[in-house]
């Protein structure tokens, strides 16, 4: 894996959830993430709790992850996916405990 990929790898896991205090990868919202080096291009797949969380808190969360790696690269693409049951038991437990509001 090349350096550029870690970066963007870690500045990624590294964003919090705007309404809970854990980062997206503790609450098991991230799935696949690549950044092709020639290209610049940044793919990632953002697992959802279910699929009709509201659509601002998704644009928060994307919006977080675009910010992180702004300046590292030139177009980020976006996948959605579903938890499965025990992702999204996990997911409601964490939220519960952390929950910001």
């Amino acid at each position: 894996m090349e350096t550029a990929e870690k970066e963007i790898i870690e500045l990624i896991k590294s964003v919090e959830h705007p309404e809970i205090a854990n980062t997206l990868e503790d609450l098991g919202m991230l799935g696949d993430i690549k950044f092709d080096e020639e290209t610049k291009q940044t793919s990632i797949t953002l697992v959802l709790p279910m699929m009709n969380i509201p659509i601002d808190i998704r644009n928060m969360i994307l919006n977080s992850i675009a910010d992180k790696i702004r300046d590292r690269t030139s177009k980020l693409n976006v996948s959605l996916a579903e938890m499965t049951e025990e992702q999204r038991t996990n997911f409601f437990s964490l939220s519960q405990k952390n929950w910001k509001l």
